[in-house]
Order: C-alpha cells, then sequence, then structure tokens
C-alpha cells in the first residue's frame, strides 16, 4: 500500500480510530490461534481478538478479511534513535547531547537557543529539530520477525523537518505528534512546527494524513506535495498550497567578507523569511538558522569552508514555502588590511602621494594593485609580495581616474581575498607662470584641477 492508498481509505476519524491497533490481512488458512502466535506477546489472549472483531467463527477465517489486534497485546521490540549531529547547548532527560548517542522511548529533549539536533531512526529516516525545540521520542519499536516499525516524534514546541523513508510495511508508521494534532507518513519530506495551541503542517514532497491528537475536534485532512495547514487549538485550517521557491541566482556563490549581505527577489504573499546555513546539502548538520522580515539577510561568523544555504519565504499563517537551495563556498580569510589612503575619491596630485594601509599580525606581505577599472582586467600596478605598510605612487602615470585594491598574504603562501575597490583621481600638480606686471597692476596665473577656484 502506497502514501495515496494509505491516505485514501482514511475517512473522516479513521487516523484516531486505527491508530493503537494493527490491521491484519488474512492469508489462505489464518485461525485466530495463529494470529496470536505471530503478533501478540501472549498467545494465549486471542480470544480477545474474536471479542474485539466480533468473529463468529475463529477457525475459518475469510482470506482478504482484516483482523484488528490492538498494538497492547503485540510482542513488539524497543528500539533506539540516534543522535547524528548536535549543535549548542542540546539537552535532554538522557543527560548532555552528543553525537553517537541513543535515545530511547521516553527520551525528551530541548535544543536551547542556538542549537541544532538531528537523529536518524532505525528505518534510516531522520528528523532535524532547529533552534528553540522542545521534543522526544515517543514511541520506537519494531514487530518481533517483521519489518512492522511503529515511530512516533513527540513535538512539544518548536520545528522538525523530517525525511522518512518509504514503509516496507504497510502496517508500519511514522507520526509526529503535537499537542493537539499528529501528522501520519510513510516516506515523505514534510515539516512540522507547533507554537502552543497553533501548529503547522508542511509538505514538499509525498503526501501525508493530518488529524486529531486525543479527544479534539481536530478533523482530518490530506496533505500532497507543496501543500500546507494550520492548525489552531486542534481544529484543522484550510489546505493551502505552499509558496514557491525563491530566485536564489542572484546571491554570490563565493562569499569573501566575514559580514555579507544577502538578498532574494520577494515572493508575493511572502511575510517572512527564513534562512539556513548547513555543511551538507541535505541540511542533517545545521550551522545557522534565522528568520528576518524582509527577504535579506547578513550571513556572518562562518569559517572558510563549504556550505549550503537554504532561503524560503512564510505566508501570512506562517506556513513556510518551497526550499531555495544553493552551494555556497565561504574564502573571507585572511580578511584584507585597512586601507588609509588615498581615501576613497580623493584627487589626488601626481607625485605627491603614497598608497598606505594598516599592519595585519597575521600577514607575512601584502598584495596590491592598481588599475584604470574597477574590474582589474588590466592592472597598471601589480605588487603580490609588498612587506611594508605603504608604496610610493607612480610619478608616470597619466591623469584620470583609477582603482586600488589590497590583500592580505600569509606566510603560508596562501592570499586571503581582496578588499572592495577604491577609486581616486590623479591630477596634474600645479605650475606658475612669470608675473605679468604693468602700470597699474601684476597679475599672476597658475594651472591646477580645472575646478579649482581662484
Amino acid at each position: 500500500m502506497g502514501a495515496a492508498a494509505l491516505l485514501a481509505c482514511m475517512a473522516p476519524n479513521a487516523l484516531a480510530q486505527t491508530r493503537d491497533e494493527f490491521p491484519v490481512p488474512v492469508r489462505k488458512g489464518d485461525t485466530l490461534i495463529g494470529i496470536g502466535q505471530r503478533y501478540l506477546a501472549q498467545p494465549d489472549r486471542w480470544p480477545e481478538l474474536k471479542a474485539a472483531n466480533s468473529i463468529r467463527n475463529d477457525r475459518r477465517l475469510k482470506p482478504g478479511s482484516v483482523v484488528r489486534v490492538p498494538f497492547a497485546l503485540m510482542r513488539w521490540t524497543e528500539l533506539t534513535a540516534e543522535v547524528v549531529y548536535a549543535k549548542g547547548a542540546v539537552t535532554s532527560s538522557a543527560g548532555a547531547i552528543r553525537p553517537g548517542m541513543q535515545l530511547k522511548a521516553g527520551d525528551t529533549f530541548d535544543t536551547g537557543a542556538d542549537g541544532a539536533l538531528t537523529l536518524r531512526l532505525p528505518d534510516g529516516s531522520t528528523a532535524v529539530f532547529a533552534n528553540r525545540t522542545r521534543g522526544g521520542l515517543g514511541v520506537s519499536r519494531q514487530l518481533n520477525d517483521t519489518d512492522i516499525r511503529l515511530t512516533v516524534i513527540d513535538l512539544h514546541s518548536g520545528s522538525v523537518d523530517t525525511a522518512t523513508q518509504p514503509q516496507k510495511e504497510p502496517a508500519s508508521r511514522f507520526e509526529i505528534r503535537t499537542p493537539r494534532v499528529v501528522t501520519a507518513v510513510r516516506g515523505t519530506q514534510f515539516r512540522v512546527g507547533a507554537d502552543g495551541e497553533v501548529s503547522r503542517h508542511e509538505v514538499l514532497s509525498g503526501a501525508v494524513a493530518v488529524g486529531s491528537n486525543g479527544n479534539s475536534d481536530a478533523g482530518n485532512a490530506r496533505l500532497g506535495a507543496a501543500q500546507g495547514l494550520r492548525a489552531e487549538g486542534g481544529k484543522l485550517g484550510t489546505v493551502v498550497a505552499l509558496l514557491g521557491a525563491p530566485d536564489l541566482t542572484r546571491l554570490p556563490a563565493r562569499v569573501e567578507r566575514t559580514l555579507q549581505r544577502l538578498s532574494v527577489p520577494p515572493l508575493a504573499n511572502a511575510s517572512n523569511w527564513r534562512w539556513q546555513v548547513a555543511t551538507d546539502g541535505a541540511f542533517t548538520q545545521l550551522l545557522q538558522d534565522e528568520r528576518t522580515p524582509e527577504p535579506v539577510w547578513h550571513l556572518t561568523n562562518l569559517p572558510d569552508g563549504d556550505y549550503y544555504l537554504r532561503v524560503r519565504g512564510a505566508d501570512a499563517q506562517g506556513l513556510e514555502g518551497l526550499n531555495g537551495q544553493m552551494q555556497i563556498l565561504v574564502r573571507a580569510r585572511p580578511e584584507p588590511p585597512v586601507a588609509f589612503t588615498p581615501v576613497p575619491d580623493a584627487d589626488v596630485v601626481n607625485g605627491t602621494t603614497r598608497f598606505s594601509w594598516a599592519a595585519s599580525a597575521e600577514a607575512a606581505q601584502y598584495h596590491l594593485q592598481v588599475a584604470r577599472n574597477e574590474s582589474f582586467s588590466e592592472p597598471v600596478l601589480d605588487k603580490p609580495d609588498l612587506t611594508g605598510t605603504s608604496l610610493p605612487m607612480d610619478a608616470a602615470w597619466a591623469p584620470g581616474k583609477y582603482f586600488w585594491r589590497l590583500a592580505t598574504v600569509l606566510g603560508n603562501g596562501k592570499r586571503g581575498p581582496f578588499g572592495d575597490a577604491m577609486a581616486f583621481t590623479l591630477i596634474e600638480p600645479s605650475s606658475m607662470a612669470p608675473p605679468a606686471l604693468d602700470d597699474k597692476s601684476v597679475r599672476l596665473a597658475w594651472s591646477g584641477p580645472k575646478d579649482l577656484s581662484h
């Protein structure tokens, strides 16, 4: 049974009714005694199946029919979830969280203000919990001698991104339970967020069923790819289309600043934005996770390395849309030195000015370039091995506009990024003509910048 078939069979309240029962398809020759021996922790309790399923003849079951077995009677093996990634001060009822640690059913955790946590379930599914998330592993078990698994993640507050593996057995279930609503899947990518009485449910691929958790009158809904809904007070809202993925084509693939402003084009109906950085394309190793009211964010404090950036908009209900994703290379170190002279857009008299900059403690040398264009495609000066912090300007350069920039070079020869290009205008030095005398006055004349007043 695929995801679509599973959802199709979920009539109103079916999600709540079947949550604590396992449907066993009857095979030719099956009896309740045989089913009890296969599935029950205490096989001699098979008469309870007869009463629960209103079966008259327990020795003549109809092939193709279904016998519903209460989970409480079944023979299970308890499983654990592995911590594959943890960032920040993530705490749990089992102690300080660390990679390789195993969480068991009943263990709870809190990612704190700046933490993140990724769990790998026994079937290979992953669950990534962002900062400010409180949750726990509610259930993790497998029916003996079968591939039937039951996994329940409790989400008290915060958010979780999941990538669930397709279930081999139709009876297997993977659920995310918020205080009032449960989301059930059979192999898909989806997100769930919870904040008090409000929860949001967003499907990226595949399909999920959303229904009541407990006795709340939530109703039931089906969500397909690129759909979501918001629930409040245990009551499901309308299924809506998620916002599309933002356009990231204008973002730099290479970042050469320790503080980089990132901006994407606005999305219609987007009320806020979410920005995430991870070391892997699956975003199981989440490093940064922030929200902004505008499609603008400042990327800061990332060591040089290769990363992945993920951006999505959220609508007025807080439902987050599809992801825009790209790889970014951070190459911001060593940082360029602070430039002193010439100051940006200065008029500089030829032959009288020096290039100067601040010393850098980590620099072995400095790389200075000067060009007539801002692209530096044809530099008029290229000095990659300067050891001081100043250099005289070449007096032979023709008057006009120039650009200059600096980079730091380490002792191992690694050169950092160039700083921002700074413009200056080179002008001829002033010269004075001999004075002109007449009977009434002395006339003086000199050359200089065309806008020099006198």
